[in-house]
């Protein structure tokens, strides 16, 4: 679900931007900055936000902001952390205006709604596992792989349609008709799409993903 800045009020798309801003300032200084001169590092990052571009604007739909897509937020916070993974959606909402000829005054809320909710869901998720269940592989990429991905799509989509129906921009029951339906085949293949990346990952990656410790979930089981 994507926000043509057309169908929402000013008021609340500067004060969305207002909100990246801060979540901008946050992020930079809890990112550890010192991982940026690490050249793999980088080119995985980079690698992984071209790829979450082009997700972002592989979409089907018929409606403006009802133009569904795979977010893959999920697999970006657990590779590189919730605070990089918020300049990535920076980037990646970025180039989808570019992409779009979308208007930048739009850029917080499609930012906030698309990225950072799946990024709270997400990263709350994974502090919840690694402090109240075992540290397992299974639970890992079945909790914060699948189940993460698959809430984080849900609980973007319903933030973006109460904000609809704030806006004016539907009423409950054309929101109910249009997108309530689609909410389990969003589920199902945000978590496998991110679930699968996660899976491999840290079969055969894990030094990519920083919240994953193969010491920790493999080698003292």
């Amino acid at each position: 679900m994507d926000f043509p800045a057309q169908l929402i009020p000013d008021s609340m798309l500067w004060f969305a931007n207002s909100v990246l801003i801060i979540a901008l300032m946050v992020a930079a200084r809890c990112a550890p900055p010192g991982r940026l001169w690490n050249s793999e590092f980088t080119h995985v990052y980079f690698a992984a936000c071209v790829v979450l571009l082009l997700l972002w604007n592989t979409r089907v739909g018929v409606l403006p902001a009802l133009n569904f897509h795979v977010l893959g937020v999920t697999a970006i916070t657990l590779m590189f952390g919730w605070a990089y993974a918020v300049f990535a959606v920076l980037l990646v909402t970025v180039g989808t205006l570019i992409n779009q000829n979308g208007e930048w005054v739009g850029i917080g809320l499609n930012a906030l709604i698309m990225g950072c909710i799946p990024i709270v869901v997400t990263a709350s998720l994974l502090r919840f596992a690694q402090r109240k269940l075992p540290y397992n592989f299974f639970i890992y990429v079945y909790i914060n792989g699948f189940l993460a991905a698959g809430l984080s799509t849900v609980a973007a989509s319903i933030s973006g349609a109460l904000l609809m129906f704030l806006a004016d921009s539907g009423n409950a029951e054309w929101l109910g008709y249009q997108l309530f339906p689609y909410l389990p085949l969003m589920f199902f293949s945000e978590a496998f799409i991110n679930g699968m990346i996660m899976t491999a990952m840290v079969a055969l990656r894990p030094g990519w993903v920083a919240s994953f410790d193969d010491n920790l979930y493999i080698k003292n089981k």
